[in-house]
């Protein structure tokens, strides 16, 4: 195998191994750039090499030959694709790559696992299979958030968050700006494949008028730098209509939606990457697969699913060199209403046949609207919940100006420390397992630290360490000094 897992991706097997025997379906959370692909890669290796035939399925043409690609590129025999009249159709290979909806119409290949790519995404096929067969399953999401996953998926292996990996440097940070905040009122919602959300014909008919579409255009033009930019659109009028706009003031700007054949796909993409093509205005084709340099984010289609909001921004926060942060400019709204995309987590899988669901649900739902950024009425930019001057501007607002209180509670509530979160406690351990291993203390000495901060003993907590932060090593630090002092006394 020509593959060397990260820390990261090592975390996730680690965490895979020791619940293998207890469960037989597992569904690895890793947000964009944790490299879900190379990790299938390496459990599919294993596999393999054990005599056994693994059946990977993608819900993406894109993905099909992308993880063909990949799967020979870190070192695996030739895959067989089932896609059509694919050239490379051989049932004999001992791994299948099935698009999704090829496979719907196809007789089942033998396997002995099944992995199933952006399996977030609702394909009743695919649950029947998961269901019936008594096989291992793995799902791959960066996103798995549906609220019926928990039916299908019995554990959950998550060792990290995209915040995580924004500070490890595997994802570039960004700065979120709101020019435009529609009126939604009246915008109805429906089912669709990434979960409730805005009825599309309602919300192209306001996101679609001339005053927004100029607001995309002027603001780009004095506040993007010029540089390459992907901007989400509602559907191909509206597409169409901002691309124009583009155009006319001497940009170039494509389109691109999944009617667009996959030949142009790959031309667009091209004069794209070469700096010839400055904006490609898409409606919902580059939320998975694609890897190039974005720089700057356009999101002008209204959302309230929280899956669709990190897919679509994931694609600008890929690091790259010379890329300190993505700017991200919002003309949609969702910001104000979802969020920043590293603080929307979740620690297990929503089934809608879990009756305690609605209670957690309903606590998340507090969680986040206290966790939900502030727009700085001077300069448009997204400061982070609690924050008061605006770091990019510096302007100060007046007193009671963008903060929210709960009448409940005295104004003095909001000073208090904050509660630590359960990954809040997840890193603290691990950190602290990372420091015994260094300093070779005695077994146990971690759960003595986490108990005089946190006053209970870990558990339920992972034992993967973690590389410890200056915080951290200052707190044990701290210990050991008062500790010595209360000796000497």
């Amino acid at each position: 195998m020509k593959l060397e897992l990260r820390d990261t991706q090592k975390e996730v097997i680690i965490e895979l191994r020791r619940s293998w025997k207890q469960n037989r379906t597992h569904l690895i959370y890793g947000p964009v750039g944790m490299g879900k692909t190379a990790m299938a890669a390496y459990i599919a290796s294993g596999f393999v090499n054990s005599g056994k035939r693994v059946l990977f399925v993608a819900p993406y043409t894109v993905l099909v030959e992308q993880t063909f690609s990949k799967f020979i590129e870190y070192g695996l025999s030739k895959p067989g694709i089932i896609w059509q009249t694919h050239p490379e159709t051989d049932y004999a290979r001992s791994v299948q790559i099935a698009s999704a909806d090829t496979l719907k119409n196809r007789e089942l290949p033998e396997f002995d696992i099944l992995i199933i790519d952006e399996a977030h995404l609702k394909r009743k096929h695919l649950l029947e299979l998961i269901q019936d067969c008594d096989k291992p399953v793995i799902g791959l999401s960066g996103t798995p958030f549906a609220d019926w996953m928990g039916n299908y998926y019995e554990n959950l292996v998550k060792t990290t968050t995209m915040r995580r990996l924004i500070d490890l440097g595997v994802l570039c940070d960004f700065e979120f700006y709101a020019p435009t905040k529609p009126n939604l009122d009246g915008c109805r919602t429906q089912n669709t494949v990434m979960g409730s959300d805005y009825v599309e014909s309602e919300i192209e008919e306001v996101m679609n008028g001339a005053d927004i579409v100029g607001d995309i255009v002027g603001n780009w033009l004095e506040h993007s730098g010029h540089e390459a930019t992907i901007c989400f659109c509602v559907n191909v009028n509206h597409a169409n209509h901002v691309t124009v706009e583009f155009n006319n003031h001497g940009v170039k700007a494509e389109v691109m939606t999944a009617n667009t054949p996959i030949v142009e796909r790959k031309q667009i993409i091209s004069r794209f990457e070469d700096g010839i093509t400055k904006v490609i205005c898409n409606v919902g084709v580059l939320v998975a697969g694609f890897d190039a340099d974005v720089r700057c984010l356009i999101y002008a289609r209204p959302t309230k699913s929280e899956m669709r909001w990190i897919q679509c921004l994931g694609r600008g926060l890929r690091s790259a060199k010379g890329k300190q942060f993505a700017k991200i400019f919002d003309h949609s709204g969702t910001v104000h209403r979802l969020g920043f995309p590293d603080s929307i987590e979740y620690d297990y899988l929503k089934s809608d046949k879990d009756g305690m669901d609605e209670v957690s649900q309903a606590r998340k739902e507090k969680e986040k609207k206290e966790k939900l950024p502030k727009e700085c009425s001077s300069c448009n930019f997204m400061k982070p919940a609690g924050v008061y001057v605006c770091p990019k501007c510096g302007f100060k607002p007046l007193v009671g100006e963008n903060v929210e209180v709960d009448e409940t509670r005295e104004l003095s509530a909001i000073r208090k420390k904050k509660i630590p979160t359960k990954e809040d406690k997840q890193s603290f351990y691990s950190q602290l397992i990372a420091i015994r291993m260094e300093k070779s203390y005695k077994d146990g000495w971690e759960a003595n630290q986490y108990r005089s901060k946190f006053g209970v003993w870990p558990k339920g907590l992972s034992k993967i360490p973690r590389e410890p932060s200056k915080e951290v090593r200052n707190y044990v630090k701290s210990r050991q000094i008062a500790y010595a002092k209360s000796k000497n006394k």
